[in-house]
C-alpha cells in the first residue's frame, strides 16, 4: 500500500502544470483527459486559503483516509509528511546529479549547499510534529520559516554562480509546499495554552 500511495504522490506531484482551477470545483487533467477529483469542501475551504491552493491540495488528497477529520492542524500533518517525501526526492535528484556529471566547482559547491538544506529540512520533520502534538505554534513558525529560507537559498546559490538551477522546479513545489504549511499555521491552525 505505501508503494502505491508513493507512486500516486509522484504522479500528482509531476502533474501540477496540468490542473485547472475552475470557480466551484477544481479537476485535475492529464493531457486530453479529465478526472474530476471529489475533492471535500472542509479541505477545499482550507487550500483556497493559502498561497498555493492547487499544490495544497495536489499533496495532501493522497494521504488522506476515510475517517481522517478534516480540520487545519490534520491538513498541516499531511503537509508535513507531503514535504518530508519531496525533500527525499530533492534530495535523491541532487545528490544523483552531484555524482552523475563532471560538474564545475561552482556548481558542485552549489549541489551541496542545497543537499545540506534538504538534510536540514528533513531533520526538522521531528521537531516540527511534537510541536504540533505540543500546541507551539511559536516553534512551527520557527521550523517552517527557516525551511523556507532552506529551499530559497538552495534557488539562490545557483542564481549567485550564474549557473542555472536544474532542480527549479522540485524547488519551486517544495517552496510552495512549506509556504502553504506555514499560511496553516500562521492563519488557520489555533492551539490553546492549558494555564
Amino acid at each position: 500500500m505505501k508503494h502505491l500511495i508513493s507512486i500516486l504522490v509522484f504522479f500528482l506531484f509531476f502533474t501540477t502544470s496540468s490542473i485547472a482551477l475552475t470557480p466551484s470545483s477544481y479537476n485535475i487533467r492529464q493531457g486530453n483527459k479529465k478526472l474530476p477529483a471529489a475533492i471535500d469542501p472542509k479541505l477545499q475551504q482550507i487550500c483556497d486559503k493559502t498561497d498555493n491552493p492547487v499544490e495544497c491540495l495536489i499533496t495532501t488528497i493522497p494521504f488522506l483516509r476515510k475517517k481522517v477529520a478534516i480540520n487545519p492542524v490534520s491538513i498541516l500533518d499531511i503537509e508535513v509528511e507531503a514535504i518530508d517525501i519531496k525533500t527525499k526526492e530533492a534530495l535523491d535528484k541532487a545528490s544523483k546529479l552531484l555524482s552523475s556529471s563532471s560538474n564545475s566547482k561552482p556548481v558542485t559547491k552549489c549541489f551541496n549547499i542545497c543537499i545540506n538544506n534538504y538534510k536540514s529540512i528533513l531533520e526538522s520533520k521531528h521537531r516540527i510534529l511534537d510541536a504540533i502534538s505540543v500546541g507551539d505554534d511559536k516553534q512551527l513558525r520557527v521550523e517552517l520559516s527557516s525551511n523556507v529560507d532552506k529551499i530559497y537559498h538552495c534557488e539562490d546559490a545557483f542564481e549567485e554562480a550564474n549557473v542555472k538551477s536544474p532542480i527549479t522546479e522540485v524547488n519551486s513545489l517544495l517552496g510552495k509546499m512549506i509556504t502553504n504549511s506555514l499560511t496553516i499555521t500562521i492563519d488557520m491552525v489555533h492551539f490553546y495554552k492549558k494555564n
